[in-house]
């Protein structure tokens, strides 16, 4: 089948899944996508979660997913740290998964201001302790990185805080702009298109945020897919820089596969297509 693209990065809250539950029609247009040899990755700023456990989530909810398909933002800062602070000292602020991809890239977790990279992930066990011995480290000189700036998160019954809460009291606290791994960073965008071993002109980005998920695609040279089944709606579309605009904004994934087939050749580079 000749179609445009050989790779799909997707977005998993509010994109495919709303908690623990797959959004109507996701299950069987990812693997539809796949029967067609389509590459698919699933990033996700969700720190707190190992790729191993997020793959289990999604095999539940009937999405076809293998745990080396999953692209956490902690993998993305602990792949950063270690490039360019090797061996360091970290103090992490977040869960076991973000420990254990710290860890697994060779540097020695902290919990002092002797830290010199303080990462600030999704923590659902945030307190007044941690912000402390956060602010205390970077106050001493340490290199401040967040997982991402997520203000919610949605769930099945509507959303929860997300890590942003959690990286705007730090930074808030210590007058520093932490640099962001997760979306839309050209760090996790780069990681997803490394990962997938296939050029960004070849590859759409998938999601339900256009300031995190299309915005991400867009900006290391991928096209990007809106869809409405989260976060963003239409009327954002108008708000955004025409560079980060969507190239389709889809009611959601179920609409992916025929938007794939479709004869776009009168669409042109800046068009914007919608099935809503």
């Amino acid at each position: 089948m000749g179609l445009p693209f050989r790779g799909l990065v997707f977005d998993i809250d509010g994109c495919l899944m709303k908690g623990a539950t797959a959004i109507l029609g996701a299950a069987e247009a990812v693997a539809q996508l796949k029967a067609w040899g389509l590459r698919v990755r699933y990033v996700t700023n969700d720190s707190s979660k190992t790729p191993a456990q997020l793959a289990a989530g999604l095999q539940r909810a009937g999405i076809d997913a293998e745990v080396a398909e999953v692209l956490t933002s902690a993998l993305v800062a602990a792949e950063y740290a270690a490039r360019t602070h090797a061996g360091a000292r970290v103090l992490a602020v977040g869960g076991p998964a973000l420990r254990e991809a710290l860890e697994a890239r060779g540097l020695r977790l902290v919990e002092d201001r002797s830290a010199e990279v303080v990462v600030v992930g999704r923590d659902l066990e945030f307190t007044y302790q941690k912000l402390d011995a956060a602010c205390q480290a970077i106050w001493a000189g340490g290199i401040f990185l967040a997982t991402n700036l997520d203000r919610r998160v949605p769930v099945e019954r509507g959303f929860v805080p997300g890590t942003g809460a959690m990286v705007s009291a730090v930074a808030w606290a210590t007058s520093r702009r932490p640099k962001v791994m997760g979306k839309p960073s050209t760090w996790a965008g780069g990681a997803a298109v490394r990962s997938l071993g296939v050029p960004a002109s070849e590859i759409v980005f998938v999601g339900d945020q256009l300031q995190q998920d299309v915005r991400m695609g867009k900006s290391v040279g991928a096209a990007g897919v809106l869809v409405l089944t989260g976060s963003s709606r239409r009327a954002d579309v108008d708000r955004v820089a025409e560079r980060y605009r969507p190239d389709a904004v889809l009611p959601g994934v179920a609409a992916l596969p025929g938007w794939l087939q479709a004869d776009r050749s009168d669409v042109g580079a800046a068009g914007l297509e919608s099935a809503v």
